[in-house]
């Protein structure tokens, strides 16, 4: 839903809504509370046109990362990154191209790490 609000630079809850395919819609209130979180988390913010909410994004894509990844990494694997590690290994869609660039991101902080 952020990556919707993202795009189009700023959006309602209807744009939103209007974002998913027919038959996967999410209902007005379901969209509203996401969004009202989301707010809460510093990742949208809004501005109010007569009685309507004008989402926008308030963070950068990179923080945004971040800060659902560190949610995720917390509440999911229970802030385990090598456990988030594996369960991302498991997927189906993790080719030999994607193993050997996530072995160079290794290193590279590997060598981050040593000092250079």
């Amino acid at each position: 839903m952020l990556d919707i609000v993202s795009r189009r630079g700023e959006a309602t809850v209807y744009d939103v809504q209007g974002a998913f395919p027919e038959a996967e819609r999410p209902r007005y209130t379901t969209l509203l509370t996401v969004l009202r979180t989301l707010e809460r988390k510093g990742l949208v913010a809004h501005r109010t046109e007569g009685r309507t909410h004008v989402y926008r994004p308030a963070a950068e894509p990179g923080q945004v990362r971040g800060s659902v990844l560190s949610d995720v990494l917390d509440r999911v694997f229970g802030g385990s990154p090598k456990d988030l590690m594996a369960a991302l290994l498991d997927l189906d869609d993790v080719t030999p191209e994607v193993l050997d660039e996530l072995k160079a991101l290794i290193r590279e902080r590997e060598a981050e790490d040593d000092g250079g």
